[in-house]
């Protein structure tokens, strides 16, 4: 009885722990199971996500494309350039949906485009206003945590920025070089992707590109109209001196000796001196421009010592002539101990005869020319001045480029354009620094400045550049 008892003692326990271990084994089932499904629906959310994010992708690469494609097309195809610029800036920011824009290409304060979308020129003084007087811009600004900008009560001056949000500027440059920029902002805060980003950035360099091609056409027109007007202007000049000789000659080859008098013959002879000393300096002017231009022209210089006292007496003494026949003045205050500079004496000496030429061609009607020299720490400096028709101020930064002639009643006298030019260039071949003031009916002073002896360095290929 006892043993039976323990029998099925023992089979209870062996059922309770195998249906335990069968309970066991189903629970860690369960917990696999929910693992996996719990698994399943994070891939599945993960998958959703991947497929909505790939989806935004590709529409924002899509946007991208067609804004890149449009504004392309738009500066392609339009004739007119400010038109094309505008349609392009006005798709790319109805591409990107954003809600203001300010496009300003050209060198400030001359702009060649400006453009404003949604706005208008009071947000861009705005922004400058900020720029300048260093205000800070907060959330809530207080006076008293002001301090940088004192007078903060103007802050009605910000009033044009208060709908602005997320502004973004761009650059927009051509070959390393500014030529232009723009903002792009919205009424409510915006985030910009990478896509955006990207797109804005092709655009800021597509502006500047088609702004540096339009000055290239402009600079090429300009230059073509250089060189015809040079071309006819030297026929011009060649032609004139030659007429006079040639019928001073033929006058003198024509008629008896007996006809003229002594002072006839004389003045008929210095006319044709005067025009073959034109002439001279005519033909070395043209040589000398091409020389220049070349990269081992420095090495043929050979620099010595010179006098500039020497160089300005030889001028002078050479134009002697032409000088007195218009009853010019000269006045020259040189001193005998003035410093040496190092340099190649016909090559200044064609700098002075360009500059007393440039004075004899401007006169006034009681000519005066003024030649003065002194020396200031390590440098010598010289001053060629007339009180001719002087030089107007628009003039001045193009005075030194080759074949500039100012559009006044200067333009309308002899010259082809390229003494003045010639004479920076040897000025800065010599180390030297060359600056001009003028004032309209009253005249022009050329300040020359060259390294005197002691300072004086070797001459550098790259001065002639």
């Amino acid at each position: 009885m006892e043993l039976l008892f323990l029998i099925l003692t023992l089979l209870l326990l062996g059922s309770a722990g195998l249906i335990l271990y069968l309970w066991l084994r189903l629970k860690v089932y369960q917990a696999r199971v929910d693992t996996s499904f719990r698994l399943l629906k994070d891939q599945a959310r993960e998958l959703a996500q991947l497929r909505l994010f790939s989806s935004r992708r590709q529409k924002s690469f899509q946007l991208e494309v067609r804004i890149m494609q449009e504004m392309s097309a738009a500066l392609a195809h339009c004739a007119d350039f400010e038109q094309a610029v505008q349609v392009a800036f006005s798709r790319m920011l109805e591409g990107l949906s954003a809600d203001i824009g300010i496009l300003h290409l050209g060198e400030h304060p001359e702009s060649v485009t400006d453009f404003y979308w949604g706005t208008g020129s009071h947000l861009e003084e705005t922004l400058e206003s900020i720029a300048t007087r260093g205000i800070v811009l907060q959330d809530r600004p207080k006076i008293t945590e002001t301090s940088t900008f004192e007078d903060f009560q103007s802050a009605k001056d910000l009033k044009p920025i208060e709908s602005v949000c997320s502004l973004l500027g761009f650059a927009c440059r051509a070959r390393g070089r500014r030529v232009g920029e723009f903002l792009v902002a919205y009424q409510k805060p915006h985030r910009y992707t990478d896509s955006e980003l990207r797109c804005l950035q092709y655009c800021a360099e597509r502006f500047g590109e088609a702004f540096d091609a339009l000055q290239s056409v402009k600079q090429s027109e300009s230059l073509d109209q250089l060189r015809q007007d040079y071309v006819a202007n030297l026929s011009h000049e060649l032609r004139t001196p030659l007429t006079v000789i040639y019928g001073y000659l033929a006058i003198l080859k024509s008629y008896p000796e007996q006809l003229f008098q002594q002072h006839e013959k004389h003045e008929m002879v210095a006319v044709m001196t005067e025009e073959c000393q034109r002439l001279i300096r005519l033909i070395n002017n043209l040589l000398l421009s091409a020389k220049v231009e070349r990269e081992d022209f420095p090495k043929e210089l050979k620099p010595v010592p010179v006098s500039l006292a020497e160089v300005v007496g030889q001028t002078c003494r050479f134009m002697e002539h032409e000088l007195r026949s218009k009853g010019i003045e000269v006045l020259t205050d040189i001193p005998k101990d003035l410093a040496l500079i190092k340099g190649n004496y016909d090559l200044l000496y064609q700098v002075f005869q360009n500059l007393v030429s440039n004075s004899i061609k401007f006169c006034s009607t009681e000519p005066r020319i003024e030649i003065t020299a002194k020396q200031e720490e390590d440098y010598v400096i010289v001053s060629v001045s007339d009180n001719g028709l002087g030089i107007d101020p628009s003039a001045l930064p193009r005075l030194f480029q080759r074949f500039y002639r100012g559009e006044s009643s200067a333009s309308k006298r002899p010259g082809l354009g390229i003494g003045l030019y010639l004479v920076k260039k040897l000025v800065e071949l010599h180390r030297g620094h060359i600056s001009v003031t003028s004032e309209l009916n009253k005249g022009t002073t050329f300040l020359l400045r060259f390294p005197a002896l002691s300072m004086a360095s070797p001459l550098s290929r790259q001065a002639a550049g």
